[in-house]
């Protein structure tokens, strides 16, 4: 699940609002200083589709803890 950081209370407000239209449940996160909304990939694709947030620079949640193979040494 993504999570969205909230910069401002304008775009908590529009964040809710596209939340509501698209449907299905998110979570709030954090305090008032760094609030945040998890929100499942369909969700957090309306919000990038109706400018609320950016998109991730290469459009794939980060890799948590996955690490690259490397190849054996002959």
């Amino acid at each position: 699940m993504p999570a969205v950081r909230m910069t401002s209370r304008e775009q908590y407000v529009k964040a809710i609002g596209v939340l509501t239209r698209v449907g299905g449940t998110w979570q709030g996160v954090g305090d008032e200083v760094e609030p945040s909304l998890l929100v499942n990939p369909k969700q957090y694709q309306a919000l990038v589709d109706a400018g609320v947030v950016a998109a991730e620079s290469n459009g794939k949640e980060p890799s948590r803890g996955k690490k690259s193979r490397k190849g054996t040494r002959s």
